[in-house]
């Protein structure tokens, strides 16, 4: 049986998240998706979710291409291993060959497991509805004098 996990923020759950999950589950028994905890995130994007931890869970959960879903404590992902051992470690193809690319594919050597890159979702992504958010409302803003 091949397991796979999938770590991600799942922070405004769209359809780039869905897209890896859904392409991640062909590929594997059993699909783990790793959701950021809060504090995680707030350490690598110094910034929080939009969303909190429990309801990004719970939205990932959800989702029928889904076995498990596990809260995600940092970056090292053989941390997430250890608590989840998994075979395949999915990622978007924007991490392919970058340094932080190159990185988890040595980290996951380390543990046994393989990373697949699964094609990225240009079109959308946390980072640009969290952009599109803050100007819609810094808009808003601008227009009643608050």
């Amino acid at each position: 049986m091949i397991t796979g996990y999938v770590p991600g923020g799942f922070d405004m759950l769209h359809i780039g998240h869905l897209n890896i999950l859904t392409a991640a589950a062909t590929r594997c028994d059993r699909l783990i998706a790793g959701v950021a905890t809060d504090e995680s995130l707030k350490r690598m994007k110094g910034r929080p979710p939009i969303v909190p931890q429990d309801e990004r869970m719970a939205l990932v959960a959800a989702l029928r291409v889904v076995d498990a879903v596990v809260p995600d404590f940092d970056q090292d992902k053989r941390l997430a291993w250890k608590r989840e051992p998994f075979d395949i470690l999915f990622k978007g193809t924007d991490w392919q060959g970058t340094e932080k690319g190159d990185r988890l594919e040595q980290q996951m050597a380390e543990v046994g497991a393989t990373v697949v890159y699964l094609p990225y979702t240009p079109t959308t992504s946390s980072s640009m509805l969290r952009r599109m958010l803050t100007q819609e409302i810094a808009t808003h803003s601008g227009a009643t004098g608050r």
